[in-house]
């Protein structure tokens, strides 16, 4: 074993408490960016992700200005499902009407959708809690949020009057309820088949086209296919309807960003600190060392050995601690319920990538940290440091 590793063992062995206090601090600093970073993860595809894939897809069709529908929708959504990159397209018919139960009656949004083709552009079917989802020979029947359900005081099997402006009531059977985290869906619109809502609104054509694609990155460029294939302008990709959303996001993680920025500061002091102590509280055996022909580089190996072990341990224990929260929270969702039944799910996750720039991130910043005073214990003057001790 090399002698100034040796050396190192030595003198941390010899302080166990301070050593096992800077190990702590590195491994809160470790625990911090990373769960801040996987609960920010979590909560942009609970926020963002859920939205996306049930309500305003990876892209989306709209009239052109000045337009209420989309002109020749069926020929429109034949030329769509024909570009490659996209997996699903779907009409939606949109419209406000007024809904009325047996406690209730408010002012609502209703969408009528196509089952068949709606469960390849959207995950609309898979947030089905209770009952069923649509079926394509669905008349008179909806689906209705968890939120809108219990303001209503309804459930599956119960029916309701819609009415659209000054047309007779409607009744319709609720046939599911769904949970989908979002507000639009859950607690300010209600959906019904197409051919049912076209007929209630007397509108020709789909309000909306829905697209799904096989890799959401992809947006830009098959917006911009839909647009020459189709000669319709108003194409609007995820990331555009929701920039308010995805600016929420991060602004959480600017500040997730600065916490973690803080523990790696808290753990670069800490190491720095207990480094300088050692050193100054040692400076007799620096010059003892030194006069029995240890050369500064050797010293400085010695402390700089210490910083690199406490850091090596402290991410090691810190990257562990923090992967059992979050596996613990994978395993134990987060779920919010900021109104009535809605829920949302937050799913903490993190990439192999984002915990070695962490992990990376800390271990250099305890090298860092222990340079100066390993630099300072190297140039120590042999006699002063025999003297002064």
């Amino acid at each position: 074993m090399k002698a100034w590793l040796f050396l190192a063992i030595k003198d941390m062995s010899k302080r166990r408490r301070e050593t096992l206090m800077v190990i702590l601090a590195i491994t809160i600093g470790v625990v911090g960016p990373l769960f801040t970073t996987a609960l920010n993860n979590g909560m942009q595809d609970a926020f963002v992700g859920t939205t996306v894939d049930v309500f305003i897809g990876h892209l989306q069709i709209q009239p052109n200005t000045g337009d209420t529908v989309i002109n020749r929708s069926e020929s429109v959504l034949s030329k769509v499902t024909g570009i490659k990159g996209i997996v699903g397209a779907a009409p939606r018919i949109t419209s406000g009407v007024e809904i009325e139960s047996k406690t209730e009656r408010i002012g609502i949004g209703i969408f009528g959708i196509k089952p068949s083709l709606e469960e390849k552009a959207s995950t609309l079917a898979k947030t089905v809690e209770r009952g069923e989802f649509l079926d394509d020979k669905d008349k008179y029947d909806l689906l209705i949020g968890t939120s809108l359900a219990e303001l209503m005081k309804v459930d599956t099997g119960d029916t309701v009057l819609i009415q659209y402006q000054n047309k007779t009531p409607v009744e319709f059977k609720i046939k599911g309820i769904i949970s989908t985290g979002t507000f639009e869906l859950d607690r300010y619109t209600i959906v019904a088949t197409y051919d049912t809502v076209k007929e209630l609104t007397d509108k020709e054509d789909a309000s909306l086209i829905l697209v799904r694609l096989e890799n959401a990155d992809d947006s830009v460029k098959i917006k911009t296919q839909i647009q020459k294939e189709t000669a319709l302008i108003n194409v609007k990709t995820w990331q555009e309807l929701s920039a308010g959303m995805a600016g929420m996001i991060e602004t959480f993680g600017a500040i997730s960003l600065l916490t973690s920025a803080i523990s790696v500061f808290v753990a670069a002091i800490a190491i720095s600190l207990i480094i300088y102590t050692t050193v100054k509280n040692k400076t007799r055996e620096i010059g003892v060392l030194k006069a029995v022909g240890a050369r500064g580089s050797v010293i400085l190996k010695i402390y700089l050995a210490e910083a690199l072990f406490i850091g090596l341990v402290g991410t090691t224990l810190g990257t562990a601690l923090g992967m059992f929260l979050v596996e613990g929270m994978q395993q134990n969702p987060l779920v919010m319920q900021p109104e009535y039944g809605m829920k949302l799910i937050i799913v903490p996750w993190i990439s192999p990538g984002s915990i070695a720039a962490a992990d990376s991130a800390i271990l250099l910043t305890c090298i860092v940290g222990g340079m100066y005073p390993a630099f300072m214990a190297a140039k120590t003057n042999i006699i002063k440091a025999i003297w002064s001790g």
